[in-house]
């Protein structure tokens, strides 16, 4: 309510002014202060410790400031919070041991995070934010991250007619180049094969072969591995020297000749025995398949033959039978004359039927046939 003795419209006046220097206080305020991250990315190596740096220019302590780090991942993952009031100094979820502010720098304006251990996981965005009741500014830094490690050559020992080489190296990120070199710089012309490999921490394995024969390459190999990011290089070294290499002689040479016509003749026997075989086996198994297709049908047939047999044998005792009984039917009673008659037959007194009766009770055969004669006339 305007006081007694003041204008109204020099009230109004004192409320917009008022009003207008709560509005422009934290303007100037942003304009005074400025936030700085770093302007190119920052790299690290995997184990050591790397310093995300954040300048607050003028250098000053701000009332009540508050401190947050935080990692743009696709939200945000907080890594270090530092509060002024009660002095509270928090590190994020996982990041207990690994994160370090320098509280006692703030007045220079010094808000930079120390990122310890570094890993492969760490690379990202970083963001810094300062802020207190009137005033709120943030700065962004990229973190690379990269690794080296060193590089090692183990002979393999003699293949073929040179000598295997083998460069592995593990550590690296991000993916590193290997190349093999000889005594002059030169890529080596051999056939090269490289395996590259990531374990759990995303850090890069590399192994390569190379099988070095004598000639203009004899002498200082060397295998480099390149980081990309870091523009540097490791590498390792070998001296071949002339006697190093495995010499065949010509007396060696013609064995194996001799050996590998010797296994083209044994397979090629060993082949024609088995082609021979499977035709036996072939012709075997042709033979069993025809008797069992053809089995059945000569069982039928050897069937029928035996049932036509007998059937033929019952025509023919039927035709005998048939015969007898047709002679049968032209039986006449005859008389016998008993003077014609062998001497141990017999005759009945109608001279129709005889008895043999033999002389003697022994079983000595008769003398003569056994025969008597009818008369003339029925």
């Amino acid at each position: 309510v305007p006081t007694q003795g003041v204008p109204m419209a020099t009230w109004w006046r004192l409320c917009v002014c008022s009003l207008g220097i709560l509005l422009l206080a934290p303007c100037s305020l942003s304009e005074k202060f400025s936030l700085a991250g770093s302007p190119h990315p920052v790299v690290g190596v995997v184990g050591q410790d790397v310093v995300l740096p954040c300048q607050l220019s003028p250098p000053a302590r701000l009332l009540g400031m508050e401190v947050l780090w935080r990692k743009i991942e696709p939200g945000f993952v907080v890594i270090r919070e530092y509060l002024e009031e009660g002095t509270k100094d928090l590190p994020g979820e996982g990041y207990q041991t690994r994160t370090e502010l320098f509280p006692q720098e703030f007045s220079s304006g010094n808000v930079s995070l120390k990122l310890k251990r570094l890993q492969v996981a760490d690379a990202g965005t970083y963001q810094c934010l300062v802020r207190n009741l009137e005033w709120t500014q943030e700065a962004s830094t990229d973190l690379r991250v990269t690794a080296v490690a060193p590089v090692f050559i183990d002979v393999l020992g003699p293949q073929d007619q040179g000598i295997g080489l083998a460069c592995r190296s593990t550590g690296w990120f991000p993916k590193p180049e290997l190349q093999w070199v000889g005594k002059k710089g030169q890529n080596l012309s051999m056939e090269i094969v490289t395996d590259l490999t990531q374990d759990r921490e995303n850090l890069y394995s590399v192994v390569s072969y190379v099988t070095v024969t004598e000639g203009e390459d004899n002498g200082d190999i060397s295998c480099i591995v390149w980081n990309g990011l870091l523009e540097t290089e490791r590498q390792s070294a070998i001296h071949l020297s002339g006697d190093a290499f495995p010499h065949v002689s010509p007396w060696r040479a013609a064995f194996w000749v001799i050996f590998t016509l010797f296994l083209i003749a044994a397979g090629a026997c060993a082949y024609l025995g088995y082609a021979a075989k499977q035709k036996a086996s072939e012709k075997k198994r042709s033979e069993e398949e025809a008797r069992l297709f053809y089995e059945p049908a000569r069982t039928e047939k050897t069937t029928l033959e035996s049932e036509c047999q007998e059937l033929r044998e019952k025509l023919d005792r039927a035709v005998t039978q048939l015969e007898f009984r047709r002679a049968r039917s032209y039986m006449v009673h005859i008389t016998l004359d008993p003077d014609y008659k062998h001497p141990e037959l017999t005759m009945s007194a109608d001279g129709r039927t005889v008895q043999h009766k033999p002389a003697s009770l022994g079983p000595a055969a008769p003398s003569a046939a056994l025969i008597a004669v009818g008369r003339e006339g029925f």
